[in-house]
């Protein structure tokens, strides 16, 4: 096959098409970091990538698709980013531990997010579509969490089922961050360490056999 062929091919209807939609996602990121969710409008975002609105209904089915695009395209770039632990070694206090210093080490890059993250939630918020979108999302982003986690963690080591330790670091971390963010001396390093420390109670295999031992002391006579 020669190298021209070769181009062409890279270069066909679908290749453009991700080009395309490459464009309107950075224009949308641009417009949303300058005006917010609300007052980001199609035909500004449009006029940005240089291109008509029309070309982001043939890519985009809504302004929330468009809009969810960009929300999945930061957080892709945010957990390439993100060091997450990749060893079973240690203990799962230590294990947690190193999650916590990746939390402290991503904290900087996560308070240049929060107003994004913030205006996104009162969009969301405001918005069933989105929210159903968002929904719709979930399976794919647990899916995503279970893979990192799995790297470092067993599941029989937690107090809690996977998908809900899942729940718990999506409404921690961005909580901590918050406070990081609006209140630095009450969030010390040493603090976010010792609440991801916490979380390496009794795994919910020892929990299990605990409560079946009470039963047991409690059926005999």
């Amino acid at each position: 096959m020669s190298s021209n062929s070769i181009e062409a091919k890279s270069d066909g209807p679908g290749a453009r098409r991700v080009r395309t939609q490459e464009r309107l996602i950075k224009a949308a990121r641009e417009a949303i970091g300058e005006k917010g969710f609300h007052r980001a409008t199609l035909d500004e975002i449009a006029a940005r990538a240089g291109l008509t609105k029309g070309a982001i209904y043939d890519n985009f089915a809504t302004k929330d698709e468009l809009f969810l695009a960009v929300v999945i395209t930061w957080t892709t770039e945010r957990n390439q980013r993100f060091e997450w632990p990749q060893s079973m070694a240690g203990s799962l206090k230590a294990r947690l531990r190193q999650l916590a210093e990746a939390v402290i080490a991503d904290a900087p890059e996560a308070k240049l997010e929060a107003p994004m993250r913030a205006e996104f939630l009162l969009y969301a918020l405001t918005h069933e579509e989105m929210r159903k979108r968002l929904a719709e999302a979930w399976p794919s982003r647990v899916a995503k969490m279970r893979e990192h986690l799995l790297k470092f963690v067993r599941e029989d080591e937690l107090s809690l089922p996977l998908d809900k330790f899942i729940l718990l670091l999506e409404a921690l971390v961005p909580g901590l961050m918050y406070i990081r963010t609006q209140l630095p001396d009450m969030l010390s390093d040493d603090s976010i360490i010792a609440i991801f420390e916490s979380l390496a109670g009794q795994s919910s295999v020892a929990v299990k056999q605990a409560r079946h031992k009470v039963r047991r002391r409690k059926l005999t006579p």
